[in-house]
């Protein structure tokens, strides 16, 4: 009789409402887990890890060291899956890992980055498995890193069940549209700076609803954007609003707002980051260009998308 359980060791847990949170609670359902461990939240629970993390791997950038949980870790009756990049320095306690890659490290501009770019090959090639969230990612890890193809499981299918083909045809000019997400975190409040100076002065109508928490010093006053923080109930929001805007720069990892808004059936209009991970052809919705926004949200268009 095999007694072989599966742990998940995250750094967010399930039932956290934001991004990292989303993709825990499907990775518990893909790697048919048995239990999970989480980190906790205080400031004195993370600082301890830390710390500890420090001194067990000094070798290593600490982004990679921030929670190591020993005692699961040791525990040879136990197949280990690592999720995020602060807890992939456990799999130097534990052989077998599978190492669950959101945001490859060598994008983010890191003090002491070669450090933290040696650190990630490192341990992605000390790892049984590694699972991605994009084609783009599988790629990276192994052109970059060196990981063989074999070890590279890509999951985008699989956390993205719930997406199915839409069509919608717009006819301008678009009046409301709604932004999910924190301006308190960078990617987001420069995404909205872009969409603030390059498109909304050319779009004298549109509205845009901005949900998700923001300091006053992240706030970007104009009279086009109306702030809703957090909000219980998302649906109704979303109901109200002809399309979601994804004006995102990072190439980091897949965008989770950009999935749910096409799960709930919000057509996205969106940089080509945040259709990082899609097959989105169609440039009128997916650009890097202010033109095209500008000519989408007045005269309207075609959205089309297939996950295929």
């Amino acid at each position: 009789m095999n007694n072989q359980e599966n742990t998940l060791i995250t750094v967010v847990a399930p039932t956290v409402r934001d991004g990292g949170g989303w993709v825990t609670r499907r990775l518990l359902r893909l790697n048919c887990i048995d239990n999970y461990v989480a980190r906790g939240t205080s400031y004195i629970n993370k600082l301890t890890y830390a710390i500890f993390g420090l001194l067990a791997l000094p070798f290593l950038h600490p982004i990679f060291t921030r929670y190591i949980p020993i005692k699961i870790l040791l525990n040879r009756d136990k197949d280990i899956y690592l999720n995020f990049s602060q807890t992939f320095g456990g799999s130097c306690f534990k052989k077998n890992c599978t190492l669950i890659c959101h945001d490859l490290q060598c994008h983010r501009p890191y003090l002491f980055i070669k450090w933290a770019r040696w650190s990630e090959r490192y341990l992605l090639n000390k790892a049984d498995k590694v699972q991605v969230l994009s084609l783009r990612d599988a790629k990276i890890v192994h052109r970059y890193y060196g990981v063989p193809y074999s070890n590279i499981h890509n999951i985008w299918k699989d956390i993205t069940f719930n997406l199915n083909q839409c069509q919608f045809n717009f006819d301008g000019p678009i009046e409301c549209a709604v932004f999910l997400g924190s301006l308190d975190r960078f990617e987001n409040h420069e995404g909205i700076l872009w969409f603030v100076d390059k498109v909304l002065p050319f779009c004298p109508l549109l509205k845009v609803k901005i949900v998700g928490s923001v300091t006053s010093a992240a706030m970007i006053k104009h009279s086009q954007l109306e702030y809703l923080g957090f909000v219980e109930d998302i649906n109704s929001v979303i109901s109200e609003s002809d399309l979601m805007i994804a004006p995102m720069f990072s190439s980091a990892g897949i965008k989770i707002k950009v999935i749910e808004s096409i799960e709930r059936k919000l057509p996205v209009l969106g940089t080509k980051q945040a259709y990082s991970g899609f097959f989105m052809r169609n440039s009128g919705f997916c650009s890097n260009e202010p033109r095209k926004w500008i000519d989408t949200i007045n005269k309207g268009g075609l959205y089309i998308f297939n996950q295929d």
